[in-house]
């Protein structure tokens, strides 16, 4: 990776990317107050799973009780955070989602170009002109076109410094077709293990068993071996009935057995009666 120049407002702030991990210390975070967290790798020494969720606030009030399963669930499992992802054009609206909520949040002063939601007469054009330390934060477009690649599950060297993530950026990684979104992040294996998550898996009837499966590093998703699991016997039927259908039609009328089982059936039923 090549060597980047840090800032002249990071000097002596190293504890805000000061983590092997290739996510977390391209992040820009605050906590539940909105301070600054500056030492990434003792915050987050005990952290295993992080739940990126990118939300606005359009739509907000319709997902509130998947709001309260959030919050429970950064309350209930200390190995956890959960990050909010603002893809709001103004902090007010993303101030207005996090009030009274437990979680995390990337800093919003980072230059995200998002499309505003809702408002398309207004000239957004200028976007945000304060940049949290004067960083040069990794844009979408720039994901998009490879202008920088991350390599997830490997560590890289704390020591250096790496431009971090806006808020957009990461929607990219995450991909974040629509809000709300949610991927899940694998601490100590360096990995995403699922995104686009569905907001019912952090149900009170579901997330113990789910959050116990992402601790463990793996995933929630359904896999093609659980579909065939599940399946198996429907599936061993089709496959006898295709057989059937193939030799009855290649092999001759000698293989069609079954109107001859259903009528020694029949005669044996009308005997009986």
């Amino acid at each position: 990776m090549p060597s980047i120049d840090i800032p002249p407002d990071l000097v002596g702030q190293s504890g805000l990317y000061n983590s092997p991990d290739p996510l977390i210390r391209r992040l820009r975070l605050e906590d539940p107050s909105g301070k600054s967290i500056t030492n990434i790798s003792k915050y987050f020494a005990e952290k295993e799973v992080l739940i990126l969720y990118a939300g606005s606030e359009y739509g907000e009030n319709n997902i509130r009780g998947f709001h309260r399963d959030l919050s429970t669930l950064a309350q209930r499992y200390k190995s956890a955070s959960v990050i909010y992802v603002s893809t709001d054009v103004l902090p007010r609206q993303a101030d207005n989602v996090l009030q009274g909520k437990s979680w995390l949040r990337m800093t919003f002063f980072d230059n995200s170009d998002f499309a505003p939601v809702g408002e398309p007469e207004k000239d957004w054009s200028v976007g945000m002109e304060e940049v949290k330390r004067g960083e040069e934060f990794l844009q979408a477009g720039e994901i998009e076109m490879g202008v920088e690649k991350i390599q997830f599950d490997q560590e890289e060297n704390e020591n250096d410094y790496v431009r971090p993530l806006s808020r957009a950026g990461l929607t990219v990684l995450m991909n974040v077709f629509s809000t709300p979104s949610v991927a899940v992040y694998h601490l100590p294996t360096h990995t995403f293990l699922a995104k686009n998550v569905s907001i019912s898996s952090f149900k009170p009837e579901q997330i113990d068993k789910n959050y116990k499966i992402w601790r463990g590093g793996e995933t929630t998703s359904v896999k093609i071996a659980d579909i065939i699991e599940k399946m198996k016997w429907t599936l061993l039927l089709l496959l006898l009935a295709v057989i059937y259908h193939l030799a009855v039609r290649f092999g001759g009328k000698e293989y069609d057995f079954i109107p001859k089982i259903m009528n020694g059936i029949n005669g044996r039923l009308n005997g009986k009666i």
